[in-house]
This record gives structure tokens, C-alpha cells and sequence, in this order.
């Protein structure tokens, strides 16, 4: 169904320029924006270009026909036959074929299925383009909602009297599946403040931008540049080691910069989604954290293994913030039993995690605040970095 090498080309009024600008060249999107990385991304494959030869528009609100035809063209632009039940779309209008798509495949959400107006031209909310989002990633057998992650989500602003206020209460419980169960626990969406996640803001082209680069990273694998990437003039610094002598497992300086790398490097053997060898047990047996080696705690334990080896496991109980480092696996308790993750990176306010479920499926770059971890019952760390 999807060619991920095909451009995904928007229309900024009816027509899009076809050119491909190298990233430097967006003279409206300063190297520290907050989107540069994201915009960069999805320059360099081919999945969005810019409004010009030299600018990307970040600002620029989206209508509800260009986001069905960037998805459509995303998708590989697959033949469509028939027309969509919509009164207001032009018959041979430059984006028919993709609302024809997004109709036939569910795409939209089900209120804008079920009537006859579809208001191409509106800007559509960021509550909206997620449940879209997440429809296309289902339409790929890549997207599942997590039930916990809504049950833990600290937004104050996703709730059913403001979407019936503003009109979309039709497509909350909807948005509150794709938001709070999907998009948000995999670093697809994030929030806007550590309480809100602006659900009925009108979405930009650059947190278009964004999300389609962590879908296209995070759920479906990633795409290889079309574009060559601008060289950067500064080279990365090299990790400081620790002194403390200790190496990770393979062989490097125990910073949390090579932990880290070691951890992402497994991504290319589990992507988002796939399935790791069940049972894992940790290579220190006698001393391991947990006697379950399947589903959430397997995970976590070939995750530490492959950044630590064989160094040992130390426990803390109710820990400070600033103990949590990268590496370390972070638990709590739940209704059933217990969930574990692994700390892949770190803000003041939230961890970036990598973590599998009971169905034993990979999942990369979700997130979780600080405010809610302290709050959880059997809130707990083990780590592998020497006291």
C-alpha cells in the first residue's frame, strides 16, 4: 500500500512547488526552532517540501484537504475509484484523489464519515490530524492504543465538556484513543505544557512536519535520505569517560551517552512494533531484578544487558528526579501487577522510554512525567552505574 520513497507533496493553496530544497536553504526556519530536526528529516526523504524554493511556512495552518492529500501521497498515492459522499468536494479538484482515499479507508474520523459536508478548506485541529494519523498507522497494522497511557495522561485540557463546548464532542473519545492511547506514550504528539496538549489548536505545517517524521522513525522504521543532508562544520563531541574504569558491554567508557547508544542500536534489530525473543533472561541470573522474564521486564533486561553487560543491579525505592539516568530501568505498580521501563533520555519535567507490553511489541520513545511517576505506587529504580 505505501511507497515510502514517493514525496509527499503539500499544497499550500491549490498547487505545491515540486523542487526539493536542501534544509539550510529554509531561510524561516532558524537551526534552533523547535521543529528544525523534524523539518530537516522529512526535507531530506522527500516526505515534505517546503512552500518555496527557500521557505517551509512552520506556521502555516493546514485544511482538512491538504492533510488528506499529504497522507494519500505518504501512502504511495494508490489508484482511487469512485467518489467520496461529500457535496462541497470538486469533482477533479487537485485534491479529490486523496479525499477519495482518506474516505474509503476510514481515514477521517467517523464524524466526517458519516455526513455529507466535509469543509475541505477548514483548518483542521491537532486533534483531528492525530486521529487521522493514527488511523493511516492502523490501516498498516502499526498502531495500537495503550488503555494505561490514557489512565495516566496529565493533560487537564483533554476533556469531554471543552471538545462539546467547541463543537467536536462527536470526535473525542476518538481523540482521546488516538492522543492520549497512542500518539502521546509513543513520542508521536507531545504536549504543549507539562498539564496541556492543545487538542483543539489548529495544527501547522510544522507540527505536521513533526509528527510525520516520528511516525515515519518511530512506527513504520524510518526512510532513507532522498537528499543529501547540509554537512555540519562542527563535529559531534566525543563521550567523557568517567575515569571510574568501568566499560559498557561493548567496551566503551560507562558515560550515559554510550549507554545510550547501545540501547537505540537495537532498534535495528527491533523496530517499533516487532516482537523480542521471549523468555529474556538477564545475564546475571542470581541477581537480576525480576523473575519474570517476559513481556515489559524481558524487555527491559536485554535492553540493560546490551549497555551494561554484566555490571550489577542496585535498587532504590521512591527516587530523587535526579538519580534517574540514562539506562536505568524505572517501575511502578498497576492494577494487575507492575510495569518497567527503560530510560532512553531525560528532561527536568519527563523521561524517554523504550518498553514492550504483554503482547511482547516494541515500543520506542514514549513518555513519562515526573509529576505522575512520583504520584504511582511502587515507584522504583535499579540501575547498572556504579555507587
Amino acid at each position: 500500500m505505501r511507497k515510502r520513497m514517493i514525496s509527499v507533496l503539500l499544497c499550500a493553496v491549490a498547487a505545491v512547488s515540486l523542487a526539493i530544497p536542501a534544509f539550510a536553504a529554509y531561510r524561516d526556519v532558524p537551526a534552533d526552532y523547535w521543529a528544525a530536526d523534524d523539518i530537516q528529516y522529512v526535507t531530506e526523504r522527500g516526505l515534505f517540501n517546503g512552500t518555496g524554493s527557500d521557505t517551509f511556512g512552520p506556521s502555516t495552518e493546514m485544511s482538512r484537504a491538504m492533510l488528506a492529500t499529504v497522507l494519500y501521497r505518504y501512502a504511495g498515492s494508490p489508484p482511487v475509484a469512485g467518489a467520496a459522499p461529500y457535496a462541497d468536494v470538486v469533482a477533479g479538484s487537485w485534491y479529490e484523489p486523496g479525499v477519495v482515499w482518506a474516505y474509503q479507508n476510514k481515514i477521517f474520523p467517523s464524524a466526517n464519515l458519516e455526513r455529507g459536508l466535509l469543509y475541505p478548506n477548514e483548518n483542521v485541529r491537532r486533534a483531528e490530524f492525530c486521529v487521522m494519523l493514527y488511523r493511516f498507522a492502523q490501516s498498516l497494522g502499526k498502531a495500537t492504543a495503550d488503555p494505561a497511557a490514557v489512565e495516566r495522561s496529565p493533560f487537564t485540557d483533554m476533556d469531554w465538556s471543552r471538545f462539546s463546548m467547541a463543537g467536536f464532542g462527536p470526535i473525542y473519545h476518538e481523540a482521546e484513543e488516538a492522543m492520549l492511547g497512542w500518539a502521546w506514550p509513543t513520542g508521536i504528539m507531545e504536549g504543549t505544557s507539562i498539564t496541556t496538549i492543545n487538542p483543539l489548536g489548529t495544527i501547522t505545517r510544522a507540527e505536521v512536519a513533526a509528527m510525520l517524521a516520528r511516525v515515519d522513525r518511530n512506527v513504520l522504521g524510518g526512510t532513507e535520505p532522498t537528499v543529501q543532508p547540509t554537512p555540519s562544520l562542527t563535529p559531534d563531541p566525543s563521550p567523557t569517560p568517567t575515569g571510574s574504569g568501568y566499560t559498557t558491554a561493548d567496551g566503551k567508557p560507562l558515560t550515559e551517552e554510550n549507554v545510550r547508544a547501545a540501547i537505540v542500536a537495537l532498534r535495528t534489530t527491533y523496530p517499533p512494533m516487532a516482537t523480542y525473543p521471549t523468555p529474556y533472561c538477564s545475564n546475571d541470573p542470581l541477581n537480576r531484578p525480576y523473575s519474570n522474564c517476559d513481556h515489559c521486564a524481558g524487555w527491559a533486561m536485554l535492553c540493560s544487558d546490551a549497555a551494561f553487560g554484566i555490571l550489577p543491579w542496585h535498587r532504590q525505592s521512591n527516587p530523587d528526579w535526579s538519580d534517574i539516568r540514562i539506562g536505568d530501568l524505572v517501575r511502578y505498580d498497576t492494577k494487575s501487577s507492575g510495569h518497567v521501563v527503560v530510560v532512553i533520555d531525560k528532561t527536568d519535567e519527563y523521561i524517554v522510554v523504550t518498553e514492550s507490553g504483554t503482547n511482547n511489541k516494541v515500543r520506542w520513545s514514549g513518555q513519562y512525567f515526573k509529576s505522575w511517576l512520583e504520584n504511582q505506587p511502587g515507584y522504583a529504580i535499579w540501575t547498572r552505574y556504579p555507587e
